[in-house]
């Protein structure tokens, strides 16, 4: 469900209602946090060749057969640009080390609050003894997932009447 686009998984939700609440496996987890950090590390190294490559290129221009006049904005333009892709590089890696916090386990009194919302939740209970089974606590990414399935169930403030009664 995933790979479904945004719009198409807005209007299965009003056909069939909320999609089921289902734990991620700690394996899928673990398999998602080492993708992530694949990436930055990718980022990573890839910054650090195109820096030394434009050094590289900056240092040995004026040795080049380019004329002097030209030679001096080549390396500034050169430096600038290596210098801007350099810190969008850095961005996406620090984007995604940001993307790795959704990993961390959350703080008791957390665990506490999604008990409680797992109670209104029809499969709140499964949910629960999936993460006994794997004997792991709630992580930040469920957090959002279990609020929003819970607000879906949220009970009819009292003195008022349900439509369908």
């Amino acid at each position: 469900m995933a790979a479904l686009p945004l719009s198409a998984l807005q209007q299965r939700e009003q056909k069939h209602g909320h999609t089921a609440l289902i734990p991620r496996t700690a394996v899928q987890l673990r398999k998602e946090h080492d993708r992530i950090v694949g990436r930055a590390k990718f980022f990573l190294y890839a910054t650090v060749v195109l820096a030394f490559a434009g050094l590289i290129a900056v240092v040995a221009m004026p040795f080049s057969p380019i004329p002097a006049d030209f030679s001096f904005g080549a390396q500034e333009v050169v430096a600038v640009a290596v210098f801007a892709a350099c810190l969008f590089l850095l961005h996406e890696r620090a984007e995604l080390m940001l993307r790795l916090y959704n990993f961390e386990p959350v703080e008791q009194t957390t665990q506490g609050e999604m008990r409680a919302l797992l109670h209104r939740v029809p499969e709140g209970a499964s949910y629960q003894s999936a993460l006994a089974a794997e004997n792991r606590t709630f992580v930040t990414v469920e957090v959002e997932e279990i609020r929003r399935r819970a607000d879906a169930f949220k009970p009819a403030p009292e003195g008022q009447q349900t439509e369908e009664a």
